[in-house]
């Protein structure tokens, strides 16, 4: 349930805090006092989308914060696996500034929407004034199937999701090589050019500037035999001895065990003269191996110009050079055994739509099992909220395969499309939903759906804005009773201008606005019993106190 709730700066609300109390709880008060305010700010609190319009004008920020009860122990898993340490109750708290930032935190943790959105899943449910018009919408009708909370389902639907990105991208590959044998078969002999004009090149992976190291080598060849003759030279020099060095190793390697020092400064020398001995021998084969090659130097710089000149034509680095030639190569094998690689991709391509259409009747028996316990679930709120004769229905479509490359079957949620079928009167045959009930009946069938949700997902918030829109007598009364009956498993809040609804609260919040200081700033009261009486018989009278509404008032909330 939700325990407190604080809010700051939105729109019309300055600064208000709220505590309910548990069962059910009836906001009142005039249209535009800021009922509805109210249950945008629990939404922003169960993740709903933040708008930096909704801050209070020469504000910057604005501030929600809720603490909550929870009973469903799927909000302890989530909060492990963000981390969150659980405790016995839940704070959630929200910022929104004018320049976008917003900050969301649970127990003090930061965490995104839509970890928020998972947490709420499991915590609360809001019915705003046109949830019930999705009643009118068949294709909403899966929502209210579709159960978010059951890991079976879960698991079938992201299954399905798997299996039909493979299909797609599949037929997508299919097709394109389709496209492309169409077009390349037209220009097959101008690929056959440029196919045997870059293999001409014999082209690998850093081949340029191989050569160019190559080029620069041979052209500076009188600059290299130089250096290396006068660097070997040096070292056969008659001042310069390698026997000398070892010889001086040899000295101090005789008296090496009377010092340390005469230890290490032998090992020196003696690294030196192995090192300098492999110089000179490495130099005397480089000038020994030593070569110009006029011929040669000539050869690499036409191949270096060649490489260079397929660049500028074809506007690519020698990598995407390959990676041209490759496509070249296989669009050219496309036409010349297109076939065999269509009959191979349609082979895989009908096994891919096989189990896309598998896994997409695994997700729709699940669906039609749990349509069966709606129906009846359904059939039994709606008896409770003066639909007694009420008989109702998940009708599914049927699909059958197609030609695999038509995907028209597939839709991201499956391969079903319902209707919702009913019959309210005794005799009648079932018709849609959508075409039959008024909106008074959509109203009760409505909270029909939120009844059985709530239970089966063990919410423990129930927030209602005006469900009870074009409904009076009976079921007025019917439709209070059921919000009640909820209130004893889920806390129920409740936006309602009508008094049958409003007197059937354990507890009524009267929402009002004042205005001062050039602003207009929402409050609100919670109403003893005394308060109520009033307020319920203004409800009945239109703003009218009389002694009778006041009786009538008094009768209702006694009843």
């Amino acid at each position: 349930m939700l325990k407190r709730l604080s809010v700051k700066n939105i729109a019309i609300i300055e600064d208000l805090t709220i505590d309910f109390s548990d069962h059910m709880t009836v906001l009142c008060g005039e249209t535009g006092a800021g009922k509805s305010l109210i249950i945008d700010s629990i939404s922003l609190l169960l993740g709903a989308r933040a708008d930096s319009d909704m801050v209070r004008y020469g504000e910057s920020k604005a501030y929600i914060m809720g603490v909550f009860d929870y009973k469903n122990p799927n909000i302890n898993d989530i909060l492990d696996s963000l981390g969150i340490k659980s405790e016995d109750s839940l704070t959630i708290y929200r910022e929104i500034s004018t320049s976008g930032r917003n900050v969301i935190k649970v127990n003090d943790t930061p965490v995104t929407q839509q970890a928020l959105k998972n947490i709420a899943l499991y915590l609360a449910d809001i019915h705003v004034q046109h949830d019930t018009f999705r009643l009118i919408n068949p294709d909403t009708y899966l929502s209210f199937i579709d159960s978010k909370e059951d890991k079976a389902f879960q698991d079938s639907y992201n299954a399905y999701v798997i299996s039909l990105s493979k299909y797609k991208g599949a037929l997508k590959e299919l097709l394109d090589i389709m496209k492309r044998h169409k077009s390349s078969q037209e220009r097959l002999e101008f690929l056959i050019f440029e196919r045997d004009e870059l293999e001409a090149l014999d082209l690998y992976p850093g081949k340029d500037i191989e050569i160019e190291e190559k080029i620069s080598k041979l052209s500076n060849y009188d600059k290299i035999f130089k250096s290396l003759n006068e660097a070997y030279q040096n070292m056969e020099s008659e001042y310069f001895s390698l026997d000398n060095i070892y010889n001086a190793y040899k000295a101090l390697d005789d008296i090496r065990d009377y010092d340390k020092e005469y230890m290490e400064q032998a090992d020196i020398i003696f690294d030196a003269y192995s090192n300098l001995t492999e110089a000179k021998s490495t130099i005397y084969k480089a000038i020994d191996s030593l070569d110009f090659d006029e011929d040669e130097l000539n050869k690499l710089q036409d191949d270096l110009k060649a490489i260079e000149d397929c660049k500028a034509k074809y506007k690519k680095n020698l990598d995407e050079l390959l990676k041209e030639l490759a496509d070249i190569k296989m669009e050219i094998a496309l036409n010349e055994d297109f076939d065999s690689v269509i009959e191979e991709k349609n082979k895989n391509l009908s096994k891919l739509y096989d189990d896309a259409f598998a896994k997409a009747m695994a997700l729709s028996n699940i669906r039609r099992k749990n349509a069966k316990l709606i129906e009846k679930a359904i059939e039994a709120e709606c008896k409770d909220l003066d639909l007694k004769d009420c008989s109702f229905k998940v009708e599914f479509n049927e699909v059958e395969k197609k030609d695999i490359k038509d995907d028209s079957i597939f839709l991201d949620s499956g391969i079903d499309s319902v209707c919702f079928m009913i019959s309210l009167n005794k005799g009648e045959p079932l018709k849609p939903l959508h075409k039959t009930a008024s909106g008074g009946e959509l109203s009760r069938i409505m909270l029909a759906f939120k009844s059985y949700f709530a239970r089966k997902a063990n919410l423990s918030l129930m927030v209602f804005d005006e469900i009870d829109t074009g409904v009076s007598g009976n079921a007025a009364l019917e439709i209070a009773k059921k919000m009640k009956s909820i209130s004893e498993y889920s806390q129920v809040l409740c936006i309602t201008h009508l008094p049958s609804v409003a007197s059937k609260a354990d507890n009524q919040l009267l929402i009002s606005k004042s205005y001062k200081d050039g602003r207009t700033t929402t409050k609100i009261k919670a109403l003893n019993m005394d308060e109520r009486v009033e307020e319920i018989a203004k409800m009945i009278g239109g703003n009218t106190l009389s002694s009778h509404f006041i009786e009538v008032a008094k009768e209702m909330l006694k009843q």
